[in-house]
Parts: C-alpha cells; sequence; structure tokens
C-alpha cells in the first residue's frame, strides 16, 4: 500500500483538515472577546503555540489510534485498499484545502505584526476626550453626541498621521490596545476623567461664584492622578511616545503659564520616564468660549502636533 493509502486509511488528511478548521475558528473567537474580556497580549501567543504544538501531536494519534463509537482502538492496516486516479485526486484536493486553511491561519499570526509595521512609519496619533457632555467644548459636537477629539480628527486631517479617537469612560481600561498601534504622539484632555467621573458618580459642578466643594475637588485630584499616572505608564512602556495634554482651564489654575510648568514637574517627578514628553496647552477662549472650532485653538493644536511628530516643513503649507 503506498503511503497516500496508508494516510486516508488512518484518516490522517480528515484530522488534519478538521484541526485546522477548529484552530481557524479558535483564533477568531479569541480575536473578538480579546479586547472586551481585556485579555493580556500575551494570551493570543499563547493560544498559537498551544495550537500549532498540538497539531503534529493530533496527526500523531490519527495515525495510532481509531476513534470510533467504541471509542479510541489502534488502527488496523489494511492492504487490500485499492489505489487509482481517484486517489490522486482527493491528494490534490486535500492538499489544497490545508494549504488554504493553513494560510488564513499564517494570514492572522502576521497580521499583527503587520499593523505594526505599518505604523512604524506612519506616526500613530491618539486622541483620547471623554463622552461626558460637560467635558464637550462646543455646542454643535454636543448635539451630535461627539467628543473634543471627534473635532480634532478634523482639524489634524490634512497631516500625515494615522489619527485614532479614544472615549474615555471613567472605567476606561485600553491601555494595552492604545500601545500595540505603537503610537508617536498621545493628545489627551485634561479633565477627561474628572468630567466621566463626575458623570458616573453624579458630582454637581458650583454654580456662580460658589466655590467648588471638598468631593469635587477630590474626585478632581483621583482623576488628575489617574491622569498622570496613564501618562507616565505609556512613557514607560514606549520611550519615544510624547504628550500634548490640553484644557480650557477646568480645576485651577490651568491658563497660567506658570500653572501648567508646576504640573507637568510634578507629573515628570512621579515619572522620570515623562522628562521633556509633556506639553500643556491652554485652548483660546477659556471656559466660556475656548473650542477646538475656534481658528485660533485649531492652528495652535497644529503647529504643536507638527512640532512634537518632528514633521518637515510647516503645518499650513
Amino acid at each position: 500500500m503506498s503511503l497516500f493509502q496508508e494516510l486516508k486509511q488512518r484518516k490522517v488528511f480528515r484530522v488534519a483538515t478538521v484541526y485546522l478548521v477548529l484552530a481557524w475558528g479558535v483564533l477568531q473567537v479569541v480575536d473578538v472577546v480579546g479586547e472586551p474580556l481585556s485579555l493580556p497580549l500575551w494570551f493570543s501567543t499563547v493560544t498559537i503555540l498551544l495550537l500549532a504544538i498540538g497539531f503534529p501531536i493530533a496527526l500523531v494519534f490519527s495515525w495510532i489510534f481509531d476513534f470510533g463509537p467504541q471509542g479510541p482502538t489502534r488502527t488496523v492496516k489494511d492492504t487490500s485498499a485499492p489505489a487509482g486516479v481517484r486517489s490522486s485526486l482527493e491528494m490534490v484536493l486535500l492538499f489544497v484545502l490545508i494549504s488554504g486553511i493553513g494560510w488564513l491561519i499564517f494570514r492572522d499570526i502576521t497580521e499583527g505584526n503587520g499593523e505594526v509595521w505599518q505604523s512604524s512609519s506612519t506616526p500613530v496619533v491618539i486622541l483620547m476626550d471623554t463622552y461626558a457632555p460637560r467635558g464637550v467644548y462646543d455646542d454643535e459636537t454636543r448635539r451630535k453626541s461627539g467628543t473634543n477629539a471627534d473635532i480634532l480628527s478634523e482639524v489634524l486631517a490634512d497631516f500625515p498621521v494615522i489619527t485614532q479617537k479614544e472615549a474615555i469612560g471613567s472605567t476606561w481600561a485600553r491601555e494595552a490596545q492604545i500601545l500595540r498601534q505603537d503610537p508617536s504622539l498621545v493628545i489627551i484632555h485634561r479633565s477627561a476623567f474628572f468630567h466621566s467621573m463626575n458623570q458616573d458618580l453624579g458630582v454637581g459642578y458650583p454654580g456662580g461664584g460658589e466655590d467648588y466643594s471638598e468631593e469635587f475637588r477630590r474626585l478632581y485630584q483621583i482623576a488628575d492622578n489617574k491622569l498622570i499616572a496613564l501618562l507616565g505608564f505609556f512613557a514607560n512602556a514606549s520611550g519615544e511616545v510624547g504628550f500634548i495634554v490640553y484644557s480650557r482651564g477646568t480645576g485651577g489654575g490651568w491658563p497660567d503659564a506658570n500653572y501648567r510648568a508646576e504640573w507637568i514637574k510634578q507629573a515628570e517627578s512621579r515619572f522620570p520616564d515623562l522628562q521633556g514628553k509633556i506639553t500643556a496647552l491652554t485652548v483660546p477662549g477659556g471656559t466660556e468660549a475656548g473650542s477646538f472650532m475656534r481658528q485660533d485653538a485649531a492652528t495652535l493644536i497644529r503647529r504643536h502636533v507638527w512640532g512634537a511628530l518632528g514633521l518637515d516643513g510647516s503645518p499650513d503649507e
């Protein structure tokens, strides 16, 4: 009996085909549930390795054992099976099928590496902001359920960069996914975490000349610490990333240059990896009229993004 006939009798080809189909299905499931379940980055890699190790094991078992209604039994060699043209055709079809499924798995394995390679040649800019209405700067964007990041994506639309918008909630936890995109620059609203927390926890803003409440100040400090910790995490994990932090002035004296310089100094003292990587901007127009839809604000952020990325020429050429 030929080797092909022997493999066919022992159902090695059938087991290989079924295994590859199931492996491909497992990879699709892992890809779909990975982000919602916040699975660690190594989970996909371990899954691929286990599937690769299991493949030859499955083939060896299919050669040795025959799995039937009575469970696994040792395969008995059948010397009466004839060989012919049909066997050759089946071999070709099985080879094509296995090769096709193998290619799908290989594509899934290498797809992530391809994305990283692409992002390394084109700067990736992450635009992070709150979805909470109180933190959105203009009425038109608020009515459309947008964020300041939506406006910034339009302001930077003609730049040679890849932009990714992130709507931050009080329980936002996508740090690992952001790092996978290998960002060159992160632009984040200084009060993004606070506005999300404020909306979810129902802490009211002071009205008129009323002073901030103790609960208001406490939550703002928590949110500010969370923001700085996030920047420190990114800087520690990716030494090339830079940051632009913007605000109209909520939460203290942000419009004052000395206040912003002291804020950066405190962030750098907590996380030395942030040294020289933070630019703190106040949005023209202040708390009453500040918006990136204003020409002066759009020009300001364009100039700083262009400079932070080290792009040639001028942003308005």
